[in-house]
C-alpha cells in the first residue's frame, strides 16, 4: 500500500512485482515499507536483509538492472529499475560478456582533504575555509551530515515539523554551502606518496578520483555493534542506527511492529520517532538497570537540555504504554514470516518471547578505522575495540594525519564538532598558516563530562565471550560459529590471523568489522594474549568495489622485486623455550617445514619446528592455492630465467607432489578442497598460439601432457571467456587446493607424530658446535644434531649465520579475491602472454593472481601495490569479462621466494648436516620438498631426480 504523496510515485520491479516508492527513497526504505525483508542469499544459503543501514555490512545486496552487489541502503530508486534478490550462487540475469573499459581517473590536488561529511568533517572543512586553506571533502552518502545529521529525503513521509536535530543539521549544511564536497564517493585507498603528500583513491558517480593532499583529516565516524545472539543475522533484524535511518531520513518504520533492544539512549529516541510516524513499538529492552539518582544528577548538571530530551522520549513511551524493560536483553531470535524474540532478565533468569516484524538491536559502537590503519596509524584496544591514537588536537603519530569525531572513539555529535574545529586549527598551524580559531577546551570538557555521566546512567555488564554458545554465528559473512573459533584455538590458533586461516572468519564482504571483537574475546577467554598487534591486516580496498572500476592496463613486470623481509609484529608473549636437544630442528613452519617435520617424526626422530611468526602465516598461508603442472608464461621462452630450462626440469617433481597432496588428503582424513580440474592457458593471437605449441612440445619431453585446443574446444571448457581468446593449452593434471586447511592439517599431523612446533621464536643466531648446532631464538636457545632451513624468503639471512650466501631472496607478490559468485571458472586459468592465474574457490570466490609484484613497507612487511591491483584486474577482466561485475573484497601480499625458477634442495657447504629447502613454486612442491628434505637431513641421501637442484648449479 502506498501512502498519499504530493508527487508521482517512482515505480520499479522487484522480483517481478511492481513496487511504488517516493522519489528520493533508498531501495531499503521502499522495500521495508512494503514488508520485504529478504534481499540477499549467501553462498551458504543463508538469507540476509537490511542490517547496518549505512553501507558497512554489505548484506542488503541486490541485483539492479543486471549489476550485482548493489547495496539497498545506498541505492536510490529510479523509474523502471529492474531489481532482483541477489543469490550468490546464481545470476538473476546472464553476466555481461563485455570487456571492462579502463576508467579515467582525474587528479585533484588540495591542501587539506577531509574524509567524512558528518559533524566533525563539515565543521573542520568550514573552519579550514575560514582560515584560507584549500579544502576538499569526500563522503560516501548522498547528502552531507553523517549518521547524526542525516536530512529528511525530498519526499519524506514525515508530516510534522523537523525536530531540533534535523534543523541543526540543515544549519550546518547551510554553513557548508560553497565547499567542494564530493558525495556518493567511496575512498578505497589512502597512502603516503613518495613526495610526503597523501595519495587517496576514490570511486564516485563520475568514476574514479585521485586526490593528492598535504594534510588528511579522517572524520569517518563509527558503526554500530550488535548484540551477538543466535539469530542476529536473520532478515528483519537490523541495527538501531538502520532503524533510525529508515525513520528519520525516509519516514518509514522498520516494520509494522518493531521491537527495540540494546544498551544506550538511542533506543528511546527511535521508539519515540516510530510512534510519531504512527508505527507500533512493542517494547524497549534495555540491558542497563534503572539509573541511580547520583548518575542522573551528574548528567543533568553536565547538559540539562539533552537530559530533558531523553526524558521527553521516555514520557512519549509511557504515554503510548510501550513496555520498557530495564535489566533485560535479547537471548535468541528465531525467524519465519515474522521474528520470535526471546528476551531474558539479567538478574533473576526470567524469560519471555515476543513476536515482531522487525527487531532493532545495538550494543555499542566501533570507530571506522580502515583508512587509519592503511595509513599506519597506531591502534589501542579498549574493551576489544580498536581505537586510533590521537592527541587532544586530533593529530596522530603519523605526520600529516588527523582524526576527528567518532572515528577516533565514541563521543557524540557535539564533541565531534568541537574536535573538528580543534583539528582544523592544528592543521593550519602545521601547514604554517595563521590559525585564529582556537580550541574551546571548556566546551570540550563539558561534553566529555556529559558523555561520562550518560554512560554511567546506562552502565551494563558486558556480554562474556566465554559464554557464547557454540552454534552462535560470530562471522556473518562467512557463517563461522563460536564453536568453530574455539576449535581453531584448541588446534593451535594464537591470534585472529590463525583463526582466520583455520575458519575463513574475517574474509567476507564486511572485511572483519563485525567479527573482530568476538574473536578477540574468544581468544582472551582461552588465555591468549591480545592487543592491537592481534588485529587482522588492514584491507585494500577499504570497501568492496566493482572490479570494472579498478581495471587499467599496466606494463607487465620483467622480474621479481626482491626485498629483505621482516617478521610480522605480534602481541603474543610466550614462555621461554625449554632448551633441550633434538635430532632435527626445522626452521620455518610453512608447508615445506611442516612436511619435513612430519616425515622425520614418523621415522622416530625427535623434532622441533621453530618459526618467527605463526604456523603457515607467510607464503604457505598467503598463496592462491594453484597446483601448477604446465609452465606459466614467464617460465618458458624469452621471459624465463635461462629460457626456462630450470623450470622445465621441475615439472616432473610437481607431478609427483600433486599426487602426494592427494595421498595426504586421504591419509590425514582432511578436506583440502583439492580438485584436479585441469588447467587452461589461453591465447589471443597467432604468436601466442605458436608459444603454446612450443611450450607443449617442451613439456612432453619431461612427461607432462598438454594439448593445444582451438576456440570451440576452449569455450566448451570455459564458456565465459572473452571473444578475443582464440585457442588454449589444456593440461588435465593441473588443479587447485585450499592452502589454509592443507597447511593446518600438516601441522596437526606433525604434532601428532611427535614434532614440537614453537611459534614466535625468531632465530637470532646459528652456531656450529662440536656434534651439534646451537639455535638462538627470541625465546631462548635449543640445540640439534641436524637442521633444515625451510624459511622461505628469510632463508638467506639464516644462511649468513653459517657463512653461506644462499641464492634465495624474498619476493613479495599479491593476490586478489572477489566476492562469492556463481560458477564461472571450472578449472585453473592462465594466459599465454600475460601475468594471470585465476581459479574459483569452493565458496564461489574468484582468486586472481599471476605473480604481480608487491612491495615491502617501511616495517618490512609485504604490501600490495595499486598499479599491480589495477593491472592484474585489467588482464583478468579482459580474459573473463563476466567477472567485471563482481566486487573486489580484499587483497593481500605474501613473501614469495625468488631463486631461478626451480627448487633448491641441498646441504650447505661445510655443513653436511644442514639442509636448505626452498621452492619457487612453493605450495605445489611443498610436501615433496619437505619429505625429501627430511630424508636428506636424516640419511645424507637424496633421490637421484633431485640431483639437478642442489647449490652446485650456482
Amino acid at each position: 500500500m502506498t501512502p498519499p504523496r504530493t508527487s508521482p510515485p517512482v515505480r520499479f520491479r522487484f522480483d517481478g512485482r511492481e513496487i511504488a516508492a517516493r522519489d528520493g527513497d533508498s531501495l531499503a526504505a521502499a522495500l521495508a515499507e512494503n514488508g520485504i525483508t529478504r534481499l540477499h542469499s549467501t553462498s551458504a544459503g543463508s538469507s540476509r536483509g537490511i542490517f547496518c543501514g549505512m553501507g558497512v555490512c554489505q548484506d542488503c545486496l541486490l541485483e539492479v538492472d543486471g549489476q550485482r552487489s548493489q547495496r539497498a541502503c545506498m541505492t536510490k530508486v529510479r523509474n523502471g529499475m529492474d531489481v532482483r534478490t541477489q543469490d550468490d550462487g546464481r545470476f538473476a540475469q546472464p553476466p555481461s560478456l563485455q570487456k571492462a573499459d579502463p576508467a579515467p581517473e582525474p587528479r585533484i590536488e588540495t591542501m587539506v582533504l577531509v574524509i567524512g561529511a558528518g559533524p566533525a568533517g563539515l565543521v573542520a572543512a568550514i573552519a579550514c575555509r575560514e582560515m584560507g586553506l584549500d579544502v576538499l571533502v569526500i563522503d560516501e552518502r548522498d547528502a552531507a551530515g553523517g549518521q547524526y545529521f542525516k536530512p529528511r529525503s525530498a519526499a519524506s513521509r514525515h508530516t510534522r515539523r523537523a525536530d531540533a536535530q534535523h534543523r541543526s543539521g540543515d544549519g550546518l549544511r547551510a554553513r557548508a554551502a560553497g565547499l567542494d564536497i564530493r558525495l556518493q564517493t567511496t575512498v578505497w585507498s589512502a597512502r603516503r606518496g613518495s613526495d610526503e603528500r597523501f595519495d587517496v583513491h576514490a570511486l564516485g558517480p563520475q568514476g574514479r578520483l585521485h586526490v593528492v593532499a598535504r594534510a588528511l583529516l579522517l572524520a569517518t565516524g563509527a558503526y554500530e555493534l550488535p548484540a551477538l545472539v543466535p539469530g542476529w543475522t536473520l532478515p528483519g533484524v537490523m541495527s538501531i542506527g538502520a532503524g533510525q535511518t529508515l525513520v528519520r531520513r525516509y519516514g518509514v518504520a522498520p516494520g509494522k511492529r518493531t521491537l527495540i533492544a540494546g544498551n544506550g539512549p538511542l533506543g528511546l529516541q527511535l521508539g519515540a520517532e516510530i510512534l510519531a510516524l504512527g508505527g507500533t513499538v512493542l517494547g524497549i529492552i534495555e540491558r542497563s538497570r534503572p539509573a541511580s539518582g547520583a548518575a542522573l544528577a551528574a548528567a543533568v548538571v553536565s547538559d540539562p537540555a539533552l537530559v530533558m530530551r531523553g526524558a521527553y522520549f521516555a514520557a512519549r513511551m509511557s504515554r503510548a504504554r510501550v513496555p520498557m524493560l530495564w535489566g533485560w536483553q535479547v537471548g535468541r531470535i528465531e525467524g519465519g514470516d515474522s521474528l520470535t524474540v526471546e528476551i531474558e532478565q539479567l538478574d533473576g533468569g526470567n524469560r519471555r518471547s515476543i513476536e515482531t516484524d522487525a527487531l532493532c538491536i545495538g550494543e555499542g559502537f566501533a570507530p571506522q578505522i580502515e583508512l587509519a590503519r592503511l595509513l599506519d596509524c597506531p591502534m589501542d584496544l579498549r574493551d576489544g575495540i580498536a581505537v586510533p591514537r590521537r592527541a587532544a588536537d586530533g593529530s596522530t603519530p603519523v605526520t600529516g594525519v588527523w582524526i576527528a569525531g567518532d572515528g577516533g572513539g565514541l563521543g557524540g555529535a557535539q564533541l565531534a564538532e568541537e574536535q573538528g574545529r580543534t583539528s582544523a586549527a592544528s592543521i593550519a598551524r602545521w601547514l604554517g598558516e595563521p590559525a585564529p580559531i582556537e580550541a574551546r577546551a571548556h566546551r570540550t570538557r563539558q561534553i566529555e563530562r556529559f558523555q561520562k555521566a550518560l554512560w554511567q546512567l546506562y552502565a551494563a555488564p558486558p556480554r562474556q565471550a566465554g559464554r557464547m554458545l557454540d552454534d552462535l554465528v560470530v562471522c556473518r559473512c562467512e557463517n563461522v560459529s563460536a564453536g568453530q573459533v574455539r576449535q581453531a584455538i584448541g588446534n593451535g590458533a594464537q591470534d585472529p590471523g590463525g583463526v582466520k586461516r583455520a575458519t575463513r572468519l574475517g574474509m567476507g564482504r564486511c572485511q572483519g568489522r563485525y567479527c573482530t571483537r568476538p574473536v578477540l574475546g574468544l581468544l582472551e577467554a582461552a588465555g591468549r594474549s591480545v592487543d592491537a598487534n592481534s588485529l587482522f591486516a588492514p584491507q585494500l580496498p577499504a570497501r568492496p568495489l566493482p572490479l570494472r572500476d579498478v581495471t587499467i592496463e599496466k606494463p607487465e613486470w620483467s622480474g621479481h622485486r626482491e626485498s629483505r623481509p621482516s617478521a610480522r609484529p605480534s602481541s603474543q608473549a610466550q614462555w621461554p623455550l625449554g632448551g633441550g636437544h633434538y635430532d632435527l630442528a626445522v626452521i620455518g613452519a610453512g608447508v615445506t617445514g611442516l612436511a619435513a617435520a612430519r616425515e622425520a617424526a614418523l621415522a622416530g626422530a625427535k623434532v622441533i619446528v621453530l618459526d618467527q611468526g605463526q604456523v603457515g602465516a607467510e607464503a604457505s598461508g598467503g598463496n592462491a592455492g594453484s597446483l601448477h603442472l604446465q609452465l606459466l608464461s614467464w617460465d618458458f621462452g624469452a621471459k624465463a630465467f635461462a629460457g626456462g630450462s630450470a623450470a622445465l626440469r621441475t615439472l616432473a617433481l610437481q607431478k609427483q607432489s600433486i599426487a602426494l597432496w592427494g595421498e595426504l588428503e586421504t591419509t590425514l582424513a582432511a578436506n583440502f578442497e583439492m580438485k584436479v580440474t585441469g588447467g587452461l592457458m589461453v591465447a589471443e593471437n597467432p604468436a601466442q598460439i605458436d608459444f603454446l605449441k612450443r611450450k607443449a612440445a617442451a613439456e612432453a619431453t619431461v612427461g607432462i601432457e598438454t594439448q593445444v585446443l582451438d576456440r570451440a574446444e576452449v569455450l566448451a571448457l570455459v564458456p565465459h571467456l572473452s571473444a578475443d581468446v582464440v585457442a588454449g593449452a589444456w593440461c588435465p593434471g593441473e588443479g587447485k587446493i585450499n592452502p589454509l586447511p592443507a597447511t593446518l592439517a600438516l601441522a596437526r599431523s606433525a604434532r601428532a607424530s611427535g614434532a614440537e612446533i614453537e611459534t614466535l621464536a625468531r632465530v637470532t643466531d646459528l652456531v656450529a658446535e662440536p656434534g651439534r648446532y646451537r639455535i638462538d631464538t627470541a625465546r631462548g636457545a635449543v640445540s640439534a644434531s641436524r637442521m633444515i632451513i625451510a624459511a622461505g624468503g628469510w632463508s638467506a639471512e639464516l644462511g649468513r649465520h653459517l657463512g653461506v650466501d644462499l641464492p634465495v631472496r624474498g619476493a613479495p607478490l599479491q593476490m586478489l579475491v572477489t566476492e562469492p559468485a556463481p560458477p564461472l571458472l571450472p578449472c585453473l586459468l592462465a594466459h599465454a602472454d600475460r601475468h594471470l592465474t585465476m581459479k574459483q574457490g569452493a565458496n564461489g570466490t574468484v582468486l586472481i593472481g599471476g605473480a604481480w609484484t608487491a612491495e615491502t613497507s617501511a616495517t618490512g612487511q609485504p604490501r600490495v601495490l595499486l598499479d599491480s591491483i589495477e593491472g592484474n584486474l585489467w588482464v583478468a577482466c579482459r580474459t573473463v569479462p563476466a567477472i567485471a561485475g563482481l566486487s573486489l573484497v580484499r587483497s593481500w601480499a605474501a613473501m614469495n621466494i625468488d631463486i631461478d625458477g626451480a627448487p633448491l634442495l641441498s646441504t650447505l657447504p661445510g655443513h653436511s648436516k644442514v639442509v636448505v629447502a626452498a621452492t619457487a613454486n612453493g605450495f605445489t612442491l611443498g610436501p615433496l620438498m619437505g619429505r625429501e628434505a627430511a630424508r636428506l637431513a636424516m640419511t645424507g641421501q637424496a633421490a637421484p631426480e633431485l640431483a639437478p637442484f642442489t647449490l652446485s648449479r650456482f
